[in-house]
């Protein structure tokens, strides 16, 4: 990089004013469905990035539809359009929940196609592991292995949500991630979402972050003018938060 400097009054002075704009944000685009799009998980890990008081801000955008498929959002070019327009730190890549399980090659190609290009504009991909459905939970060592698989052979990274999930459901059974279809996250189930996102992109412990859960729908700072959707306890807090933090760091 090549670096100019200017005299003003007198000092020499560094121009370097776009890396110092680069510097600043945080900026994420997700490609997914509904398993993204539910309680607005990109928002969530936001609010967790503004109660971590971090210095970069995080600016997110999604590409989403519901049951979409990575070969889907591939052939509709939305996607790779925004890809192409804009600067992204990290692309994060959802496939449909089952697709992995029912048809991996399919996952794979599209996965490849879309690391090439997000390599391109000099981005990185992030693979959003999902979680098994509420009644099959023996599919998400099949969920892990598909998404892992692909991710070393990308050299890519892997946000372990689907692994996190069932920790956190062992550590306290009581906790429900699932929203009635069994099939959606729950707040819950989208703040731990939101934890490993907001890890992996700071590179930072979520433990001792907020443990409130709000509706991006009414999202002004204002206390009064916020929805809870969740207030986990303080011990819940800590399990997700610290499960999270091993799990990310293992991986």
């Amino acid at each position: 990089m090549i670096i100019a400097l200017f005299s003003l009054i007198g000092k020499p002075v560094e121009v370097n004013s776009f890396q110092g704009t680069q510097q600043q944000t945080i900026r994420v685009l997700f490609i997914g469905n509904s398993y993204t799009y539910v309680n607005d998980l990109p928002w969530l890990t936001q609010q967790l990035a503004e109660s971590a008081k971090e210095t970069r801000t995080l600016e997110t955008e999604m590409v989403v539809v519901g049951g979409a498929t990575l070969k889907s959002h591939w052939k509709g070019g939305k996607a790779l359009k925004l890809l192409k327009a804009k600067r992204w730190d990290y692309v994060v890549l959802q496939e449909q929940s089952t697709l992995p399980i029912t048809n991996p090659k399919e996952m794979y190609k599209y996965a490849s196609l879309f690391d090439a290009e997000i390599k391109r504009v000099n981005s990185q991909t992030v693979f959003y592991l999902t979680w098994a459905k509420q009644n099959q939970p023996e599919t998400q060592q099949i969920l892990t292995d598909s998404y892992m698989t692909i991710a070393k052979e990308l050299k890519a990274k892997v946000a372990p949500v689907g692994i996190a999930w069932q920790k956190v459901q062992k550590a306290n059974p009581k906790l429900n991630l699932y929203s009635p279809d069994e099939s959606h996250p729950s707040p819950i189930g989208s703040y731990i979402a939101a934890c490993v996102f907001y890890t992996i992109f700071y590179q930072n412990t979520a433990v001792g972050l907020s443990r409130r859960i709000y509706s991006s729908q009414f999202s002004t700072p204002q206390e009064g003018n916020r929805l809870e959707l969740e207030s986990l306890s303080e011990t819940d807090a800590e399990i997700i938060q610290n499960l999270v933090e091993y799990i990310v760091r293992k991986i």
